[in-house]
């Protein structure tokens, strides 16, 4: 009977193939309609696996609703924090396959990752949205703030919540859970841009005080607020973070994300790993303005961490998401000790651990105290370290000794796993929270052709030794012809890390030189020829940064928010050397002239005579800075 029961099931899928000589099939020739509600993972999981039969087949899917539920139902009365994530759709081991879902909504249901693209070459998804009927974010209206309370208007029937001994939980499918004070991003209400100077918890931990409902769909949260917000002010409430990702691409190649809309995701909307060559044009995260919100993903809009190849983000508009528009960056490995003259170790727990660290891969060895890289070495063996049967670390062997003078508190830095970034015809806006975009590789970045309206610092450049272990040093970027419209609303007022930015473009590596001979951590960063619209002063804050260009640039001046931010200087300087400021076009109501140095000599900089520019040394820039 089984037998038989498998010739059938393998003459169905000879006939599928033979019906689609052109290599195109239905998602609805395995027996799927749209807008039934039915879950779609079964009818997909028997589609991919044509799809991994016949190389070139393009799966379709006619154009309609799609539902996506997780794999416990969704009454199960369960703690929703500990569940295992359920994953839509998954691609394993695929090539030249095509996914087009035909204009489709593809709904998902509870936790869930959207898809995952894992050990695939050549794989194109296309042509469609995602969305949740229950985001795990809610938002409310501010329609009342005192020095004892806080009133909350919200939309019970699309954000469901009750109180329990005076906490409001808010309710989803399959899960109960509280409002989290980080974030609770505030916007206008008719821009939905994020509110001028707020950041993340900007009323403090009001949220978790005690409330009541004092009519339907009002709470009144009792505590004065950490500030008197304007009436009408919006605000999301995450309840969840980093919970699950979107579209997640693994140890890949050659992919191509394209006329995609994601509506919500639990963390990152699109991210990347170890992989090579990954195209989204017109894939965006984007908040669903038709269902009258005000935020998208939880996390970033896209986050590609040692990737390879060449990384292009084309036509893209991210909006209402938890965080960055892009991030790019490799991995700082601390080393933990030197066993011998081939062999040291890492941890396997936290930032700056060796997980990803692969045998027949190529490492830089950095002295953090420099912050150059060294020499190279590839890996050769990989062994994990236990104690008391817990896994703590582990031990790497190079193919030959390793550089003179290695020794614990060094770093390694992949040299095989680094991509080129191509960013064009982008808009960043202020309705997202924190910053544009952050880069960290040592290949090409062109930035050009994108419309900057950011809360925060447009372009971040870091690299860092100390935090988040975000390697690595910059060696060619070119940004250029870009519009820089009014950012930094929500920039360094303080110089805490809960703010946004000292200044429209930020280059601040963990590295602080040490003295005007240090040799700058990152090098050749290239900014001509784009429009900067500022409100406020700060145009460029960079440290260690050698051949910093910044020409023929026009810089207008412009009078629609209030001038706030720390940085009081038109370029504030630390341990840079061969910067050139010239050639710019500057608007006489812009009249800051000022560039602050320190670690530096006054011929470091270089200007044209007719901006009058005043080079003034400065001392202890960095103690202004919580977080450097």
């Amino acid at each position: 009977m089984k037998n038989k029961v498998h010739f059938l099931f393998l003459l169905w899928i000879s006939g599928i193939l033979l019906a689609n000589a052109h290599n195109r099939i239905s998602i609805t020739d395995f027996g799927l309609k749209p807008n039934t509600g039915e879950d779609t993972r079964p009818y997909l999981k028997k589609a991919l696996e044509i799809c991994r039969q016949q190389p070139g087949t393009t799966l379709y899917f006619p154009q309609g609703r799609y539902d996506f539920y997780p794999d416990k139902s969704i009454n199960d009365e369960i703690d929703i924090m500990k569940r295992e994530t359920t994953i839509g759709f998954s691609l394993q081991n695929l090539k030249d396959i095509t996914f087009d879902g035909g204009g489709s909504e593809f709904i998902y249901h509870g936790k869930m990752q959207v898809a995952a693209i894992n050990s695939c070459t050549n794989v194109t998804l296309q042509n469609f949205s995602v969305d949740w009927d229950r985001p795990m974010i809610s938002q409310g209206e501010i329609i009342e703030a005192t020095d004892t309370y806080l009133d909350l208007k919200v939309d019970k029937k699309n954000y469901p919540y009750t109180i329990e001994n005076g906490k409001v939980l808010f309710l989803g499918e399959g899960w109960k859970l509280p409002i989290m004070t980080m974030y609770s991003t505030m916007y206008d209400k008719k821009s939905k841009e994020i509110t001028y100077n707020t950041w993340d918890s900007t009323l403090g931990s009001i949220f978790e005080q005690i409330a009541e409902e004092t009519q339907e769909g009002i709470l009144r949260f009792h505590r004065k607020p950490k500030i008197i917000p304007p009436k009408g002010t919006m605000v999301s409430l995450f309840h969840v973070r980093y919970f699950a990702q979107g579209i997640s691409i693994g140890r890949s190649k050659d992919i191509l994300l394209k006329n995609i809309t994601l509506y919500h995701t639990l963390s990152n909307g699109f991210s990347g790993y170890r992989s090579e060559n990954i195209t989204m044009d017109n894939a965006s995260v984007k908040v669903n303005d038709a269902k009258g919100r005000y935020f998208s993903s939880i996390a970033d809009a896209s986050h590609f961490s040692e990737c390879k190849g060449t990384i292009k983000i084309l036509n893209c508009v991210h909006t209402g998401q938890g965080d960055d528009f892009i991030n790019v960056h490799g991995t700082s490995i601390k080393i933990t000790k030197v066993n011998d003259k081939n062999t040291i170790e890492v941890a396997s727990q936290g930032k700056g651990s060796g997980n990803s660290i692969t045998v027949g891969d190529e490492y830089w060895f950095i002295d953090p105290t420099l912050a150059q890289r060294g020499e190279t070495r590839t890996v050769k063996s990989k062994t994990k370290i236990y104690q008391n049967d817990r896994l703590i670390g582990y031990t790497i062997t190079f193919d030959r000794e390793l550089p003179a003078n290695t020794k614990s508190g060094d770093f390694l830095e992949c040299k095989t796993w680094t991509p080129r970034l191509e960013i064009r015809n982008c808009q960043i806006l202020k309705r997202h929270r924190a910053r544009g975009i952050l880069v960290t590789t040592p290949k090409e970045v062109i930035i050009e052709d994108n419309y900057f309206r950011t809360a925060g610092t447009a372009i971040l450049i870091e690299g860092d030794f100390n935090y988040w272990f975000e390697s690595g040093a910059n060696n060619n970027v070119h940004i250029r012809n870009n519009v820089f419209d009014n950012c930094l609303t929500s920039g360094n007022k303080h110089g805490s890390r809960a703010e946004w930015g000292e200044a429209v473009i930020t280059i601040t590596p963990s590295h602080i030189p040490q003295d005007a001979d240090a040799e700058p951590y990152h090098k050749n960063i290239k900014i001509y020829d784009n429009t900067f619209k500022v409100f406020d002063a700060p145009l460029i804050r960079a440290v260690s940064t050698r051949a910093l260009h910044f020409t023929g640039n026009k810089i207008i001046k412009t009078f629609d928010y209030k001038p706030y931010t720390w940085q009081q200087a038109t370029f504030l300087l630390d341990g840079c050397r061969d910067v050139k400021i010239n050639k710019n076009v500057f608007d006489s109501k812009y009249t800051t002239r000022d560039i602050l140095i320190e670690h530096m000599r006054e011929t470091d900089v270089q200007t044209d005579k007719k901006d009058k520019f005043i080079i003034k040394p400065i001392e202890n820039l960095d103690t202004h800075m919580q977080w450097n």
